[in-house]
């Protein structure tokens, strides 16, 4: 069996591990020359060893595939594990800071009020009997119709409030509240909600001691020893077609266009770059319409450096540009220290207009102004996912409606071609799933041998 592979990040690193330990010759595709797809650690912007993830940033405490690649690769996590929450330890308020119980001062009941939206938020979990296929929860069309502005109106927050929860959305799944369904929010917590008890334990979130880059990276070094694994960086996918008894891969490097047969093909990318790709056969109209229309968030991440730390370590919701602003180094040596601005949905969207140096400008003087920093600026990077060419946007976000119409589609596979990557997982959003992705679609294509 051969299996060409699409992508080189941890979606396609685990299908064509799994692929080539289960007895398959696997060639892996890689638009970029680097693994790791959407996580990337940035250090030579910094001084003193420091560095910030200009991508996926979190493990869970959950993630059980990714601690395990972890500890196979001798990768440590680092600092307090954390709890979220929809209320962050300090809010930047009409040109004041607060902490701690002034906030619940800053708007009458803004605690109670947001407690009321989070419980709206999680009410459909306890009918949901397995978050792998929410499509099938018993209010299913209903939920879907319905999106996170919809449980924003009906908790009564007020101004404050609705702050803290439009940054939440923005945050936990890159888009405005009006762009994500209620069902898939309800599928997320179903699925921590189980995971939670079938482990026993809490969940809680930690970075990774050097970052994240180097999990992909170590993961890529061990499968390119293998003998059935054939490794072509810096070509792209420019075609697929489907035969009697294979698939025909389009590809185009340097050296030009080239053709490869295969048994299947995995497609362990995100859909945007795919939607530029010509199909040479049809492709059934229901997946078509999932994978031209499934929502895709946008993030921007700017993090800058300041000679000297000069802030709340703490993670902080504004009303200004930043969104959010948290210490990526908290938990790193040195006098120094960096500032991440997180900004999701239409913020994130809107910055990926300017340039990095004009991003970077507006980010600086926002936490400046924030945070009363005066120290020098010694480093920084900005990057928007959703101008990002080989990404289109930060992960997938199910829009109202599109949990009931895309779910189920995007995870069969179309004749010999299978999807793969964190927005067909069950563990949606997050580095877990695109490795659980990964390796089921392996699972599936070595079963069908």
């Amino acid at each position: 069996m051969r299996v060409v592979v699409i992508g080189a990040g941890l979606a396609g690193l685990s299908a064509a591990e799994s692929l080539v330990a289960g007895g398959a010759d696997v060639t892996l595709i890689e638009a970029e020359q680097r693994f790791g797809g959407r996580t990337r650690t940035v250090h030579d912007s910094y001084i003193g060893g420091q560095y910030a993830e200009s991508g996926a940033e979190w493990v869970d405490s959950i993630h059980w595939r990714m601690l395990d690649l972890m500890q196979r690769f001798d990768i440590e996590t680092l600092g307090e594990r954390m709890p979220w929450s929809t209320i962050r330890r300090w809010v930047y308020w009409n040109g004041l800071r607060h902490t701690g119980s002034d906030i619940a001062k800053l708007e009458p009941n803004v605690i109670e009020s947001i407690e009321l939206y989070d419980n709206l938020c999680e009410g459909p979990v306890a009918t949901m009997s397995d978050p792998s296929q929410p499509q099938l929860h018993p209010d299913a069309a209903l939920l879907d119709s319905r999106s996170l502005a919809d449980l924003i109106r009906e908790s009564d927050l007020g101004p404050v409030g609705r702050l803290f929860a439009r940054r939440n959305a923005q945050g936990e799944f890159a888009s405005e509240p009006d762009k994500v369904s209620a069902l898939f929010v309800a599928q997320q917590r179903a699925f921590e909600k189980s995971e939670v008890q079938r482990q026993g334990i809490g969940n809680l979130s930690s970075r990774v001691k050097g970052g994240v880059s180097q999990i992909a990276e170590a993961l890529g070094r061990d499968l390119i020893q293998h003998p059935r694994l054939t490794l072509k960086l810096g070509c792209s996918l420019t075609s697929v077609e489907q035969t009697s008894d294979g698939v025909v891969v389009g590809c185009l490097n340097s050296e030009g266009k080239f053709e490869l047969a295969a048994s299947h093909l995995v497609l362990a990318c995100s859909l945007v770059p795919l939607r530029n790709v010509e199909f040479r056969s049809e492709i059934p109209a229901a997946l078509r319409e999932a994978m031209w229309g499934l929502g895709y968030g946008a993030i921007t991440k700017t993090a800058v450096q300041f000679a000297n730390r000069e802030w709340d370590s703490g993670y902080g919701t504004t009303d200004s540009l930043s969104q959010r602003l948290y210490d990526p180094s908290v938990d790193q040596d040195g006098e120094s220290g960096i500032v991440m601005a997180y900004c999701g949905g239409d913020g994130g969207r809107e910055l990926a207009t300017q340039s990095e140096a004009e991003r970077i400008d507006a980010m600086t003087t926002d936490m400046r102004n924030i945070h009363g920093i005066t120290a020098p600026s010694t480093g920084a990077f900005s990057r928007a996912w959703s101008i990002e060419p080989n990404f289109g946007g930060a992960y997938a976000t199910y829009e109202p409606g599109q949990v009931t119409r895309f779910w189920d589609v995007l995870r069969q596979p179309w004749g010999r071609v299978h999807l793969s990557g964190e927005h067909v997982a069950t563990c949606t959003g997050y580095m877990e799933g695109a490795v659980e992705s990964g390796r089921n679609v392996a699972d599936r294509i070595l079963r069908s041998s």
